[in-house]
């Protein structure tokens, strides 16, 4: 067979992400608050009033940090005040004690407040969720105490005093470069939190949240990804720190105690997790309120926090913005466009370039007695199995015989106990599952891995490495404005299904294992599905391994099928071969396919 070449196309130019139209208008809304507000103050003279403002300001800046690692990274962390605290102590000593030039305290206390965030990060390459957040709220709990002890050098008992300097200057009437700076950096927190929320990263950092099996199956590290949102939260609270320095001119270790991280988590998820506008409303409510206008009660605090988090997670679970936003949808219905794709258009718009046998190597995986055991129940138990290029090679076999364990330790998501994995002429049997997905072995899920809170779109590009180019882009791109308008939270689990499988294509993959992609699916889904499937087979020269209950579209569809039970392939060869061999035809007894 001959090859057909194509002209290689020039890698597209790397822009910065374009702000989704709702998150804009958000942004700009909750920027016009801070702006306005800080204004206004400023302007009446009211010195007090400014100075709370400020205070909010540095608040808000540590909490859309903190927001973007709850929401967007879905990381639990109570240590942000912490993180504020140490760029905070690092400012003032280089400031004062240290006697060093503003712009080295600046960048000190930038890199200390950093440095101590990741530090608390380490436990997310281990734990997760509450356990998580415990050990961050150790940390913020022990902080105060590691001043004192460190005494002599953080001047723990007087403080640390800051004098005043250039940034107290007036710029124009009232208006300092100090409540310039604030103001600034408030406004670019909010815009951040919009311009993640609309990237590429921010879309990994959720799928990583979510699922890291489904993140390290794209390629991606879902540990990298995590320390990378803390990175930024951190970075947020070390600006807030810095802030804070040359606001209140005075430090000591009770300017920072857990009750401040405690506000800033109640901030976060009072106002509405994953929203723009969230932390500043959880700012103005349980920050300005409470200090500005019930200001007897500030000895209550924390029970302040308390009753006004029972009452809204109680009332609002999704915080005050999220269910400002239910109530207007209900008041104003909003007819989305129908959760329904096609893989027609992606079909007819995929390049045909064949690829001749000859460069196609015989066998692209080979599985060789591979054992795994989970306690006393052996799930595999001696697996061989062999796949070559360019086939449509399905798994079969009853219930608990293995199939999705041996699919597992092909990718990687499980490390077997013995045996060896070969993979494109290489051993990948200790390789991670992001290595082997980076190497070109892509996966599908039992359950798939969709993110409802993106568009269709979205969810398919979030894996995309930018240096690649997968046949089948070109022809997302061509769905792409309409699929982008498309919810995934409004797909039908048999559609989401097809999501899955065209993410993991977009990534050009070598080997692509599918794990019972036909469940849920019609009869015309099944074969626009198996359609697209021999399509990438004959374009790409890829290999599809697919587990798969449904009987009719194997012995349709399949070129070879192995048997498995008991953790073993007990059966290997054509469909023509294995249809009605008598030493399997027990295993499927009473197997029938319900038509769709």
């Amino acid at each position: 067979m001959t090859t057909i070449t194509t002209e290689p196309k020039s890698a597209p130019r790397k822009r910065l992400p374009r702000l989704r139209r709702a998150l804009s208008r958000e942004a700009l809304f909750s920027s016009l608050i801070v702006l306005l507000g800080v204004a206004a103050v400023t302007l009446s003279g009211d010195l007090y009033w400014r100075q709370l403002l400020l205070i909010a300001c540095l608040y808000l800046i540590a909490a859309n940090g903190l927001n973007l690692l709850r929401a967007q990274a879905e990381q639990m962390s109570f240590g942000q005040g912490a993180v504020m605290g140490v760029a905070a102590y690092v400012t003032a000593l280089a400031t004062s004690v240290w006697n060093l030039p503003g712009a080295v305290a600046v960048l000190l206390g930038l890199l200390g407040g950093m440095l101590a965030g990741l530090l608390m990060a380490l436990p997310a390459l281990r734990v997760q969720g509450y356990y998580l957040g415990f050990v961050t709220m150790a940390a913020a709990l022990a902080l105060p105490h590691i001043y004192f002890l460190l005494k002599d050098q953080t001047k723990a008992v007087t403080g640390v005093n800051v004098p005043p300097s250039w940034i107290h200057d007036a710029v124009f009437g009232n208006v300092t470069w100090l409540t310039l700076g604030v103001v600034l950096c408030a406004i670019g927190s909010i815009y951040l939190v919009a311009l993640v929320r609309s990237s590429r990263f921010g879309r990994r950092l959720k799928i990583a949240g979510v699922s890291p099996e489904a993140a390290a199956t794209l390629g991606l590290r879902p540990g990298t990804l995590r320390l990378e949102a803390f990175a930024v939260s951190s970075l947020c609270a070390s600006v807030a720190g810095v802030l804070y320095i040359g606001l209140i001119q005075y430090i000591a270790p009770g300017s920072f105690t857990l009750t401040l991280s405690i506000l800033l988590f109640f901030i976060v998820i009072i106002g509405g997790p994953g929203t723009i506008a969230g932390p500043l409303a959880g700012v103005v409510l349980l920050y300005l309120v409470p200090d500005g206008l019930l200001s007897s009660l500030l000895d209550y605090r924390l029970l302040v926090y308390g009753l006004i988090a029972f009452i809204v997670m109680f009332f609002i679970p999704d915080g005050i913005v999220g269910g400002v936003r239910r109530l207007i949808r209900r008041m104003r219905p909003h007819v989305a466009n129908s959760g329904v794709i096609s893989l027609e258009p992606v079909i007819e718009g995929m390049p045909r370039v064949e690829v001749s046998a000859s460069e196609r190597p015989d066998r692209l995986l080979r599985v060789e007695g591979v054992t795994k055991s989970f306690g006393k129940v052996q799930a595999l138990s001696g697996a061989t199995l062999e796949i070559g290029t360019g086939t449509l090679h399905a798994i079969v076999g009853p219930n608990g015989s293995g199939k999705t364990t041996l699919l597992n330790a092909i990718s990687g998501l499980i490390r077997p106990d013995s045996g060896t994995i070969e993979f494109a002429g290489r051993d990948v049997t200790r390789e991670s599952a992001t290595n082997r997905a980076r190497a070109g072995l892509a996966r599908t899920f039992q359950t798939p891995r969709v993110i409802p809170e993106f568009s269709v779109w979205e969810n398919i590009d979030c894996g995309r490495t930018p240096e690649a180019h997968a046949p089948i882009a070109d022809s997302l791109r061509e769905v792409r404005a309409q699929w982008d308008t498309i919810s995934a939270s409004t797909l039908p689990h048999g559609q989401r299904r097809f999501l899955e499988v065209l993410r993991v294509l977009n990534q050009s993959p070598k080997l692509l294992a599918l794990d019972e992609p036909a469940a849920g699916l019609s009869r015309s889904e099944r074969q626009e599905f198996v359609r697209l499937l021999r399509i990438v087979i004959e374009s790409t020269g890829a290999t599809v391994l697919m587990v798969e209950h449904d009987l009719d579209l194997v012995w349709s569809a399949a070129d070879v099928i192995s048997v498995v039970d008991g953790g073993r392939v007990i059966a290997h060869g054509t469909p023509s071969e294995l249809r009605h061999s008598p030493e399997i035809a027990h295993l499927f007894t009473g197997v029938t396919h319900v038509e769709g």
